[in-house]
Parts: C-alpha cells; structure tokens; sequence
C-alpha cells in the first residue's frame, strides 16, 4: 500500500490578515461619520487580549449632535474633544496589564496621543492598515516617541502583502455594507 500523501492542513488566511479583519470588524461598530477606526491588541503567541473602536466614552449619548460636530476651531463643537480613539478603547478593554510585548493592528496610523497610551501600556509593536498623508507632522512626532521607546512599527503592506491586499478588500467591503436600521 503506497503511503499516505495528504495535504497538511492550513488556515484559510494569516496571522497579520485575521487580527488586522478583527481591527476592521471592529471598526464597524464605531459611529463617527468621518472616520471608523478600530484596534486590536494580541499576545507574542497570537491571543487577542483587547478589541476597540473610535467612539464616545461609556455613558455619552450617541444622538447628542455636540458630540458629533466638525468645528475644530471650537474645541467644545468638535467630536475630537470627544471621540476615544481605537488604540486607547482598545488599550483600555484589555483585561491584562502591562501589555509587555503586544502587538497592536490598527486601522490607521496612530496619532501622538495613542503613540503615547502604547508605549505606556508596554506594547512593543505597531501594524497598521493605511496612513493619512495629511497627517504628516503627527505621524513624525508618534514615530519619533516610537523609535525613541524602542516600538517597532510598520504597515501592514510591509510586514505581509498578502495580509494587506486581504484587509484593503475587507475594508472596502465593510464600507460599503451598510447596516439596516435593526442592525444599529
């Protein structure tokens, strides 16, 4: 009888393309209509120990319109004084502190604020989907924290191509999808 040659079995996607489908999914929940980011934080052995969204804090009201509002010029009309980003919900629902070691994906660059909450929280490395240009001068100054804290960060098209075109479809796709009301 000839041996046996079967197939090992494999995942349908990568380590990079599932935590990075989580960030994305996680994304979706968020409400703010400018930007929907998430964030997912995993162990070196690749557990998920925080998931999280751009959103209020606990106890805000979602209809409120101040919350939402687009006057930068006014910090008190502007969701930037209110929105919690991905990185710090994330950070925040982790069950487990300090995060030696983590990596967190993100759906976009993390801006100086959340550059900080990572380093702080002891997350070692940084994945992120896309990077807004216009941003050029925040993202220095959270790459320069980065490098100095010794937190490695990259794109996600740069650490597995592969996981990024994934992620790019998957982003397009939830985009896309918008929810019925019963699903709000």
């Amino acid at each position: 009888m000839p041996p046996n040659h079967a197939v090992a079995p494999s995942a349908l996607i990568g380590w990079h393309s599932m935590f990075m489908g989580v960030a994305l999914l996680a994304s979706a929940r968020s409400k703010d209509h400018r930007t929907r980011n998430g964030a997912c934080i995993v162990t070196p052995d690749h557990r998920i120990i925080g998931v999280g969204y751009n959103g209020l804090p606990r106890g805000c009201d979602d209809q409120d319109p101040i919350y939402w509002a687009d006057d930068d010029n006014d910090p008190f009309h502007s969701r930037h004084s209110y929105v919690v980003h991905a990185e710090i919900n994330a950070t925040l629902n982790c069950v487990v502190l300090p995060l030696t070691n983590a990596t967190i994906y993100t759906t976009q660059f993390p801006c100086p604020r959340c550059a900080q909450a990572i380093i702080q929280a002891g997350i070692r490395r940084v994945v992120y989907l896309r990077e807004k240009q216009h941003h050029a001068s925040a993202n220095a100054a959270a790459m320069k924290m980065f490098g100095a804290s010794g937190v490695d960060c990259e794109a996600l098209e740069t650490v597995d191509a592969k996981a990024n075109d994934w992620s790019t479809r998957l982003g397009s796709y939830i985009a896309n999808d918008r929810p019925s009301e019963d699903d709000v």
